[in-house]
């Protein structure tokens, strides 16, 4: 090799070093940023403030959601929390946690639900959880009761041939399936788990709303009622939205002029790779369909 080519090959290994470290320079300037303008962002998450949360659409088992409301429950800076609410309902369980979730942090400070279009079910099940619930006057809510769906694929898989045989420890194991006409002891014995469910959450909304006993009996009858109906039944405090949330905080906790802060339990949970390459909008609803299968009880309005 000639001494002008070997001082060219060099010079080219110079420059792709050279490249590579302004690269490596430029990413580690982009994660600054990045973290410096999250840091700005939550600002005033640093000095006291109303949380503001939302549950849209239907419920699942949501750790993300469940360990923010906790979070919001030990944060020193928040002084009372708004929850936004329009479900349908869904999974019990899903509806369970959440409700416990916040009937803790409503035991470390004000929380006030705010109905949307439709709060139901599972959905009015975490309302009741707050201190107090607003809904607007044709809000939808109600709906309390428990179902348990299954398909029954038996006689599609007849018609094309195929037969599914089961062998079981006993007659109530795996009794309700896809693949075969349920007996009648099997399904006496799921009415007896949907019947104890409902008794626990018809408990619940007149431990928690002070029902009296006419007005359990109107409400537990799996209807819908409109903000303006489910207000005269005792289902709802007020009616209104959230600026009526906030004039009912103020004077609860006795402060003016404090902002609203919204916390995204999707944002909260997500890593700084996820909000660079994804956004950290990952669907919990998604998520759940994806991660979960098998029968579960339902509290749900179709």
């Amino acid at each position: 090799m000639s001494i002008e080519a070997e001082v060219f090959e060099q010079a080219k290994k110079r420059a792709r070093r050279k490249g590579f470290l302004f690269a490596l320079l430029l990413i580690a300037l982009a994660l600054i940023t990045l973290i410096t303008l999250s840091s700005v962002f939550d600002y005033d998450k640093k000095s006291p403030h109303i949380a503001r949360i939302k549950i849209d659409g239907p419920i699942f088992d949501d750790f993300d959601l469940n360990r923010l409301i906790y979070k919001l429950g030990l944060d020193p800076n928040v002084k009372a929390v708004i929850v936004h609410i329009n479900s349908p309902g869904g999974s019990v369980v899903g509806a369970e946690a959440t409700f416990v979730a916040l009937s803790k942090l409503s035991e470390e400070k004000p929380s006030v639900a705010v109905l949307g279009e439709t709060a139901t079910s599972g959905g009015y099940l975490i309302a009741v959880a707050a201190d107090q619930i607003i809904s607007r006057s044709n809000t939808l809510t109600g709906s309390i009761g428990v179902i348990l769906q299954y398909p029954n694929l038996s006689k599609l898989l007849k018609n094309i041939g195929i037969d599914i045989n089961t062998l079981r420890s006993s007659d109530l194991k795996a009794s309700i399936n896809f693949f075969e006409k349920p007996t009648p002891k099997a399904i006496e014995e799921h009415k007896k788990v949907i019947e104890e469910t409902f008794l626990w959450f018809k408990e619940l909304v007149a431990e928690r709303r002070k029902l009296t006993e006419i007005n359990l009996k109107k409400v537990s009858q799996g209807g819908v009622f409109t903000g303006r109906k489910a207000k005269k039944l005792g289902l709802v405090d007020l009616i209104g939205g959230e600026r009526e949330a906030v004039k009912y905080l103020e004077e609860k906790i006795d402060i003016k002029d404090v902002p609203l802060v919204d916390w995204d339990s999707s944002k909260e949970s997500a890593s700084l790779l996820d909000l660079i390459f994804r956004g950290g909008n990952i669907s919990n609803l998604g998520k759940s369909l994806l991660s979960n299968s098998g029968f579960r009880l339902y509290s749900i309005l179709f």
